[in-house]
């Protein structure tokens, strides 16, 4: 994966599970900050990762859908979640609370390029560069700045699964700057929201609360106007809600009069005639962040020489093994308990046979569930992953049983992974599991408060077999599941 450009290593903010005492990929982090194995508190800090380019293959993974026997809400969460969106990308300028260039620009990415006339705001994430700015910048107030770092600092605990929430209210912090509309120079007001994800696009929206329905419950609470420049007819009134449909242009200027799809061809061809755009197609779905600092997990295989710069372990030396070792709990520092074990730290550079040190993350558990399938075949075979003859006789599962919560982890990882080792020539196929069906999921009394909730070994209020059995017989348990 390294040597093909499919692993890579990355500062950027990362999910921070303090339960878990790792980080999390952004597929294992809830609705209200809560971790895929129940601990609550999760926030984002900043740490340097590996990551699986996961992005490489998000055509494949979307196409190859068409192929499976599924349930159709499964592939449904996985076509939204690798979220394909064809559009255009074009640049604002930025100006001060003064209405002076700032000499900055912002990159805002809108499927709907017919709207843009119809822009009366621009909203960036939290963890967008230019909130940073902001609260450092003396030429916004004070209280202004405090607000938007208060704003942020509350924004970013919420996991973007949550901020997606259709049911959430829109709020969000004016940062003071305006930014202008290339194609009518017009001065619009810069704002952050939480709505607004940095995973997606460039991590900046233009708001047209006429023609989306989100950008009008934010311009509605924030009491932002509302412009009408798509309607289902000339002279058709429009209601002060979200027309989110294709039309004819209205008060667009050049393009009135025209149908809103060749509308948004004309303005598309305008801004990238001007180099201010382009047209670009954009992807929910982010690269697969694997690095967790924790001692169980399989070692990356990756060595620091300051001489030779990241090489990756010499084939001829995998797999690394874990060491043995006595501190095997994540410790408060943010460090794998690996990272203070010298033994296994200290080792040779495999290009210049100079002093190196190990990578001490490992890889995230998914990385190795993402191909146990195939280990079953042979589990006893010492010469590789797996005996090629005992894949050739067996091939992948003929049915795979699962839960629906690995829609978008376990399934989407594995099917990755599959298709990266088919590239690789190691295997003869390229989905790992053609046929998928769900059973249901257990729930029982949390002893705490009594809800019905997913049963579960961090909740609580597991009930086991043993104890079912003991009580009811094991034929009615059998029945019964």
């Amino acid at each position: 994966l390294y040597r093909r450009g499919l692993a890579y290593r990355a500062v950027g903010r990362q999910w921070w599970c303090p339960g878990c005492q790792t980080v999390l990929a952004n597929e294992q982090v809830d609705a209200g900050g809560t971790c895929w194995r129940g601990h609550t508190g999760v926030y984002k800090r900043d740490m340097e990762q590996w990551y699986f380019r996961i992005t490489a293959y998000a055509e494949q993974l979307l196409d190859d859908l068409a192929t499976l026997d599924w349930p159709e809400h499964i592939v449904a969460m996985q076509r939204n979640w690798i979220g394909r969106s064809e559009g255009v990308e074009f640049s604002m300028p930025i100006h001060d609370a003064a209405g002076a260039s700032a000499g900055l620009s912002l990159d805002v990415f809108t499927t709907r390029p017919d709207t843009i006339p119809g822009v009366t705001f621009v909203a960036i994430a939290p963890e967008h560069p230019l909130v940073e700015q902001v609260i450092g910048c003396e030429a916004v107030p004070v209280e202004q700045r405090a607000a938007v770092a208060a704003y942020r600092e509350q924004a970013v605990r919420r996991s973007d699964i949550d901020r997606m929430q259709g049911d959430r209210t829109r709020e969000g912090a004016f940062t003071g700057l305006s930014a202008v509309n290339p194609l009518n120079d017009e001065r619009v007001p810069v704002y952050v929201a939480d709505y607004v994800l940095m995973a997606y696009g460039s991590g900046a929206i233009m708001g047209v609360p006429a023609h989306d329905q989100r950008d009008f419950e934010f311009a509605t609470r924030h009491g932002i106007p509302v412009r009408v420049v798509v309607a289902p007819m000339v002279g058709e009134p429009v209601a002060q809600a979200s027309y989110t449909g294709a039309g004819v242009m209205v008060a667009a200027g050049e393009w009135t009069g025209l149908p809103s799809e060749e509308a948004a061809a004309h303005i598309t061809a305008w801004l990238t005639d001007r180099g201010i755009g382009r047209a670009s197609v954009q992807y929910r779905m982010r690269d697969w962040l694997i690095s967790r600092q924790r001692y169980w997990g399989a070692p990356i295989p990756i060595v620091y020489c300051d001489r030779c710069g990241t090489l990756p372990v010499p084939e001829a030396e995998l797999p690394v093994l874990l060491p043995a070792i006595e501190r095997w709990l994540p410790g408060d520092d943010g460090r794998s308990p690996l990272a203070g074990l010298p033994s296994f730290v200290e080792t040779r550079c495999p290009q210049c046979g100079g002093p190196a040190r190990r990578e001490t993350d490992t890889m995230d558990g998914f990385a190795c569930s993402s191909w146990y399938f195939l280990r079953f075949v042979s589990p006893d075979y010492a010469d590789g992953p797996f005996d090629p003859a005992a894949l050739a006789q067996w091939g992948n599962p003929d049915i795979y049983v699962g839960g629906a919560e690995h829609a978008v982890m376990h399934l989407l990882y594995a099917r990755f992974w599959t298709k990266v080792m088919a590239d690789a020539g190691i295997v003869p196929f390229r989905e790992p599991f053609p046929v998928l069906r769900s059973q249901g999921t257990m729930h029982a009394r949390d002893p705490q408060n009594g809800e019905l909730r997913r049963m579960s070994k961090s909740a609580g209020n597991v009930v086991t077999p043993d104890s079912v059995a003991e009580s009811d017989g094991a034929d009615a348990l059998r029945v019964y599941l």
